[in-house]
Order: structure tokens, then sequence, then C-alpha cells
């Protein structure tokens, strides 16, 4: 019976993409023991496992990890030890009532209206009849970005389109072909994904962040040479690109290669020091 799991079985076994479970790796949300790369066990599989049901139940892995450091930080717990679950639209966390609703995803709920108190402000009434006047919509391209930054945790969607507005004002935005690349990764949509990095790279030679994301991708579909190649082209323009070094390191300790897992993930320890 297997006692450890690298971050590919681990993905495997779940049913995430291997880079959400490396990403949860280097939150801290599991792999914890201090091997690196990490060796995960059957309880860090039980975090990953509620992970995807969060993700299954529409909560975008992004948002995902970032509330769940957030809880670890704040309230000093354990996720291993929480059960959290998607619920009406929020995160229940049951068996910690003190803990309970405290969890927010990207779900908004109408707020309710409140009658105004003598003195304030109306609005002033209108015939039913009367249309509702259309929301302003951004008109540049810096609007465009902004609008779909602020919306990818909340309605992935609706920042796709606000990303490819983006790019009919600019074609040539590389930022806005990284970004909606990110979110067709994340939706599951890896050719569309692929497509929209390489159309940055051939827009900007130098963008290191779309050269590591061809990466990731490489890597989840085990075409590890390729996966490396692109990484150290990543490496080669930005050195301070940590992830790189980490993922590296996964690919060489999986090769046997441990000369250079340890060169790669002593160079991920430098660039990212514990506080």
């Amino acid at each position: 019976m297997w006692t450890s799991y690298s971050a590919r079985h681990a993905a495997q076994l779940i049913g995430l993409p291997e880079s959400a479970v490396r990403s949860c790796i280097r939150d801290g949300l599991v792999g914890t023991g201090g091997a690196v790369p990490a060796q995960l066990t059957f309880r860090d599989l039980s975090v990953l496992r509620m992970i995807k049901a969060l993700v299954d139940a529409g909560v975008p892995i992004a948002r995902v990890r970032r509330e769940l450091v957030r809880l670890q930080v704040d309230h000093h717990a354990s996720i291993s030890e929480l059960t959290i679950e998607a619920d009406a639209g929020g995160v229940r966390v049951r068996g910690v009532p003190e803990l309970a609703s405290q969890l927010v995803l990207p779900f908004v709920e109408r707020p309710r209206v409140e009658p105004s108190p003598p003195g304030e402000v109306h609005v002033m009434p209108r015939p039913a009849d009367a249309p509702n006047p259309a929301p302003a919509l951004p008109a540049t391209v810096e609007q465009w970005l902004a609008r779909g930054a602020a919306l990818e945790e909340r309605d992935p969607v609706t920042a796709i389109d606000a990303y490819r507005r983006a790019l009919r004002l600019r074609p040539e935005c590389a930022e806005a072909w990284i970004n909606l690349g990110r979110l067709f990764s994340e939706s599951g949509d890896v050719a569309a994904a692929q497509d929209c990095f390489k159309s940055a790279i051939d827009l900007d030679p130098g963008e290191a962040t779309a050269f590591y994301n061809l990466g990731v991708l490489a890597q989840d579909a085990g075409r590890e040479r390729e996966a490396i190649d692109h990484y150290h082209r990543a490496l080669e323009l930005d050195p301070h690109l940590a992830e790189a070094h980490y993922n590296l390191a996964t690919l060489f300790d999986q090769a046997g290669d441990s000369r250079q897992a340890i060169r790669h993930i002593n160079e991920y320890r430098k660039l990212t020091p514990k506080t």
C-alpha cells in the first residue's frame, strides 16, 4: 500500500491538474512535512479531495487556494483537520462553529435593501415602462484589463470576455493573451491556453511568464523534455522565477537526476525565504 505520493500520482488519483497540486504544495496546504519535492501523505490526499469538491462546485481553484491559505494564517487552523464544503453559494466549515461561514468564496449575494430613514436621499420614482439605464462599459484596453482582473475569481467567464474585448482593441497586448490563456488553462481548455501563450511569445519573445505557463501545460501533459526546455527559457529571461525552479526540481527528481533536482530546489528556497 502506498504511504507517500508524488504530485503527479496524487493528481491522477484525485483528478486535479498536476499544476494545481504543485500550487497547493507551494501554498503550504499539503505536503508540509519538509520533503522537497514533496511526498504527499494519505491525509494530504484528503485535503486535495476537499479542494477538488469545491472546484467541482464551481469555485475557481485560485480562489480556493487563496481562501484556504487565509484560513490557515488567520485562525492557525490545519486544513486537514477541518471539513470544508460548498453550501448555498458559500462555504461552511463543519464541526468548528466559530469558523463557520467565515470562509467567503466567490459567490456574491444580492444585498438586502433596507427602507431609507427620514431625511435621506431617495431615488426618484420612474414609470414602470421606463428602461433601466445600461451600465457604462469600459472604453479602453486598460479598463478592460482591469475589469478582467477584478472578475477573475468570482466570474471567470465574464473575465474571459473582458480580455477578449481588450484584444479586439489592441491585438498586440501580450498581458491580455497571458491572462486569457491562464483562465483557459484553469477551465480545462488546454489547446486554447497554449494558443494564447504562444501568441504572447510571438508578440514578445522575452515574456518569461508565457514560457513558464507553456512549461506547466507540457508538464501536466507528461511532456517532460518540452516542459524542461520551457522552464529553462523562462529562467533565462527571469532568473527570479521561483516556481520554475520548483517545477524543474520535481521533473529532475522524477527522472532520477538528484544533482539537478537539489540544485533547483536550493534555488527555489533562496528565492522563497521563510518568514
